[in-house]
């Protein structure tokens, strides 16, 4: 049903008796108010689903009628739902979301303060003068469908292609979308030049002809509108894709002349030959004007990126320079109290050092002292151990040996010695 799967289909919609009702006229909200409500509710819901699946974001309530015809007969109650839906804010008329937004603060308080109550003034006389019928072909944007198809656009842009002048329609092409989808796209681009993340601009090409340019910026940054160096960088690039073709196919004739000159001499055309020669250094000529601008267009182009960089560079030295000056405001940072601040930083660690030799400073007394004890006791062992030993030699000296057996032989047998 309408190109939306069956498993994102709401079940109430497969109920052919609640299908009967959605169907049907609305009455009074107040013979039964939550039924008023859901029968909106699940429009709405509908609705989006056919955007989102169909990526279209605005319609007509003729178109709608033609795309939910059931049993041969649309829904009788679209005039109803479209309107809710605009007072509630999930739809808005085409002509007021193209609205450009004021760039000013002044503007914006004029268009809060004075047209825009003009404006509802306008529009609440003319509904109680004339029929409250409403136009069937008045376009309608689905407000929340475009704000997610834009942030869905935003997130998948390469990054290589982001602050890039393009053409729309390589925009196109790089979102998988076609021509016939264009003025969608532009819906959604609109909403994304609201939130300054994208930029559009007409530029003249080839006479009268307009080129419309694209410019998508990044999720977390204000884009810069496109200036004329964004138009000139775009127009060399364009120029450097013509020529580069224009040399490649001078070069494939080059290529072709020589085939043919050789041809011709193999078959003894030799007036052939020359004529196919003269050709060739001709379409050489023109290679050569045509390498000539390629590269002069090349040069250009890595000139004013490279402007950009600097320019880029600069700035961030900029931003880096108002840093250090805050930073150094905010700390009260300056050389008389950086050296103020080393000096009582110099004199606490001179206090801390000597606090330290204090601290581990030994007792004087107290080892005198012991070391007077270890010598005494030093003095003690030494005269009991040489008393000891000349008691041991006194003794060994008394001792008589003379009774004792002599020593064997060592051929002696253990019988013998038995």
């Amino acid at each position: 049903m309408l190109n939306i799967p069956d498993d994102k289909l709401p079940q109430e919609f497969k109920d052919e008796a609640r299908l009967d009702s959605l169907y049907s006229p609305f009455r009074s909200r107040t013979v039964n108010p939550r039924d008023w409500d859901t029968k909106i509710s699940s429009w709405k819901h509908l609705i989006s689903l056919y955007c989102v699946n169909n990526q279209v974001y605005s319609f007509s309530l003729v178109q709608l009628k033609k795309l939910f015809v059931r049993n041969g007969r649309p829904p009788s109650c679209f005039d109803t739902v479209l309107e809710e839906l605009v007072k509630q804010g999930d739809l808005q008329y085409f002509e007021d979301f193209t609205k450009e937004s004021p760039k000013t603060w002044s503007g914006w308080a004029t268009n809060l303060l004075v047209t825009k109550p003009l404006s509802w003034s306008f529009n609440t006389v003319k509904k109680s003068l004339f029929s409250s019928h409403i136009n069937p072909d008045r376009i309608y944007v689905n407000i929340g469908v475009v704000h997610s198809e834009a942030q869905k656009i935003l997130t998948t842009i390469p990054g290589k292609h982001r602050n890039k002048v393009m053409n729309f329609s390589e925009f196109l092409k790089l979102i998988a979308r076609n021509e016939s989808q264009g003025e969608d796209v532009k819906l959604l681009l609109h909403y994304l030049i609201q939130e300054k993340k994208a930029d559009l601009k007409n530029v003249q090409k080839d006479g009268d002809a307009e080129s419309l340019l694209v410019k998508i910026g990044y999720q977390d940054k204000v884009i810069t509108p496109i200036s004329e160096t964004d138009v000139s960088l775009y127009v060399l690039q364009q120029n450097e894709i013509v020529l580069t073709r224009h040399v490649e196919d001078l070069e494939d004739e080059v290529m072709y002349c020589i085939k043919e000159v050789k041809a011709h001499l193999l078959k003894g055309h030799r007036l052939l030959a020359k004529t196919c020669l003269k050709k060739k250094h001709e379409i050489q000529k023109r290679l050569t004007h045509k390498t000539n601008a390629l590269h002069n267009v090349q040069v250009l182009l890595e000139r004013i990126k490279d402007a950009q960089t600097d320019a880029e560079v600069w700035q961030s030295y900029k931003q880096a320079l108002s840093a250090f000056n805050t930073n150094i405001k905010e700390t009260g940072l300056s050389e008389d109290a950086i050296e103020d601040t080393m000096l009582k930083l110099g004199e606490i660690l001179d206090i801390h050092e000597d606090i330290q030799t204090s601290i581990s400073k030994p007792v004087i007394a107290e080892d005198e002292d012991l070391e007077e004890e270890l010598e005494e006791l030093m003095k003690t062992e030494d005269k009991s151990e040489s008393g000891i030993s000349s008691d041991l030699d006194e003794q060994l000296a008394k001792l008589d040996i003379s009774d004792l057996p002599k020593v064997p032989s060592a051929n002696v047998s253990v019988q013998e010695a038995l």
